[in-house]
């Protein structure tokens, strides 16, 4: 009964002011993170109601809720979010159902509640989908205005006493409110649309995506900007993925879902990626696939160099590669014939692991972490510190000429061959990476952020007068500077030439002072030269220009 008129047409692309490649960002359980703001409502109460948003969420654990509306005496005035693992819940007026439906982290989902008070039906929609219809809920009630809402928490007090534990973590987009229920057409258009195309009701909304975004944001909460909505061939091109350096390396740093191969089993993969690493140890890698009973599928890193682990079998080759250097890795694997590991285009290591063996789909793969457990067990001094660019995975061995192509003579920016597309060779491109959250401090960046750390500029730009200038540093012997407030950056183990480049990649850092500890070459990077100590076992480095 309440159909009003058409929906407007979907316009694709961006949309001048209408936000739909601004995403909203949660990164933590926290309860420090949200917007809380009081709404202008067109009327004294309402007597209808749709919520709908796209969420993206990066959590596992249950009970997380990311639209709640509080008014003076009932808290539970609207929520939306999980009361359990993927069950949506709608509360209203204190009163609540709910609907299991599946909710897959790191994937986008659109997500609408509506409800009737003249006649108590009330729906809740996945992916323009009704999933429940519940008759006879809150028939009569009226939601009262002059309330708060926050978006991101859950009130258990008008404007306040926020749970960590119900804390919403993840990405949101397109949240709109409407004072009258939206027919399932309505719903289905607006998902068929898709979270960057603009489609609303004829009716606008009362709460728009756009209010939402106009108030202040709190905590760790941001606007990023969503590049695959934005005109672009491809939304990954020059993101490099960075993970912060050893000093900082942690458990808390990766990329993690669980892949769709297309295929519940295969017999033969490649993996392909641009590598810089910024860790002087031994023993990190860059890429895990776990499955029930078999942690260690495939593992990518080094051990004491670098190798390449099947079914609990490794390879390893006798290269240990440089910090703060650039290279390209391919590694292939065939269950009936040799495997190889590729460096910069040229096979450096050839022979059998784990034949007869079949790789199988349904475990979880982990870029930065190695897994000794299905999605999780960590180990800290296993994790990946460094940045990598264009991983892709393959179904097929590569050929060694199609490695070369892959390789592009070390065109840092060139994709990966039209041909390999084209004969549905691409298991998983850098574009599915790009599209998922990343957990902890591990980013995707261009422009400065990247080339200051070796990356090449994927977009023709001429930054050559802010490269890096070697002969800008200059030594002081037996000098050590002092720590300033919050100025210690960590520290690098490596030669001085590798600690000044990761010094200056920081875009923090002006000072070395390096010396020897336990048998390594230790370089502690600070903010400032403006005080220093002497001391004879040490040598300091600035960067003057």
């Amino acid at each position: 009964m309440f159909a009003f008129g058409t929906l407007l047409l979907a316009l694709s692309g961006l949309v001048a002011g209408e936000g739909h490649n601004r995403i909203l960002n949660f990164p933590s359980a926290s309860t420090a993170n949200y917007i809380s703001y009081k709404p202008v409502l067109p009327s004294t109460s309402l007597n209808g109601l749709t919520v709908c948003g796209w969420q993206k969420k990066a959590y596992s654990d249950t009970k997380r809720y990311w639209f709640s509306y509080a008014v003076s005496g009932t808290d539970n005035e609207i929520i939306l979010g999980e009361r359990e693992a993927g069950v949506y819940v709608l509360y209203l007026g204190g009163s609540n159902y709910g609907v299991t439906v599946g909710a897959p982290e790191n994937q986008w989902i659109h997500v609408c509640a509506t409800w009737d008070s003249a006649s108590g039906v009330s729906t809740i929609s996945v992916n323009g989908e009704i999933k429940k219809t519940q008759e006879n809920f809150k028939k009569g009630f009226s939601i009262r205005r002059d309330g708060n809402l926050a978006i991101g928490q859950e009130q258990d007090s008008v404007g306040g006493r926020f749970d960590a534990n119900q804390a919403f973590v993840g990405r949101l987009s397109s949240i709109n409110v409407w004072d009258y229920a939206l027919n399932s057409s309505d719903i289905a258009f607006m998902y068929d649309a898709g979270y960057c195309g603009y489609s609303t009701a004829a009716v606008d909304p009362i709460i728009s995506y756009d209010d939402i975004l106009s108030q202040d944001l709190h905590g760790d909460a941001t606007i990023v900007e969503d590049r695959s909505c934005m005109d672009l061939e491809d939304p990954s091109d020059g993101q490099v993925l960075r993970f912060p350096p050893q000093s900082e390396a942690s458990t808390a740093n990766f990329l993690q879902f669980t892949p769709d191969f297309g295929t519940d089993e295969f017999l033969e993969f490649s993996i392909c990626t641009w590598f810089f690493k910024t860790y002087g140890d031994q023993g990190r890698y860059f890429l895990s696939y776990a499955q029930s009973g078999l942690d260690n599928s495939i593992i990518l890193g080094e051990q004491a160099t670098l190798g390449i682990w099947v079914s609990g079998s490794k390879m390893l080759t006798d290269i240990y590669l440089d910090q703060q250097t650039w290279y390209h890795l391919c590694f292939t694997w065939a269950s009936d014939s040799t495997s190889a590991i590729y460096v910069d285009g040229e096979k450096v290591k050839e022979g059998d692991l784990a034949k007869g063996k079949t790789k199988t789909s349904g475990g979880v793969l982990n870029i930065g972490q190695e897994q000794d457990s299905v999605g999780g067990r960590y180990d800290a001094n296993q994790a990946f510190a460094g940045s990598l660019y264009n991983l892709n995975m393959f179904n097929i061995k590569l050929t060694d000429e199609q490695v070369s192509k892959v390789y592009a003579n070390g065109t840092f920016c060139k994709k990966v061959p039209d041909e390999l597309w084209e004969a549905g060779n691409v298991m998983i491109a850098y574009n599915d990476l790009y599209s998922l959250i990343p957990d902890g401090d591990v980013s995707f960046d261009d422009g400065e952020e990247a080339w200051r750390h070796g990356a090449m500029h994927c977009d023709s730009m001429d930054l050559d007068e802010d490269a890096h200038k070697p002969d800008c540093w200059v030594m002081e012997e037996k000098t050590e500077y002092k720590n300033k407030k919050n100025g210690n950056l960590g520290y690098v183990v490596g030669t001085v030439d590798e600690a000044k480049a990761a010094c200056y990649a920081t875009g923090a850092c002006k000072t070395l002072t390096c010396y020897q500890k336990g048998g390594e070459n230790r370089c502690d990077m600070k903010s400032s030269f403006e005080k220093s100590n002497g001391d004879k076992k040490k040598t300091s480095y600035t960067y003057r220009c």
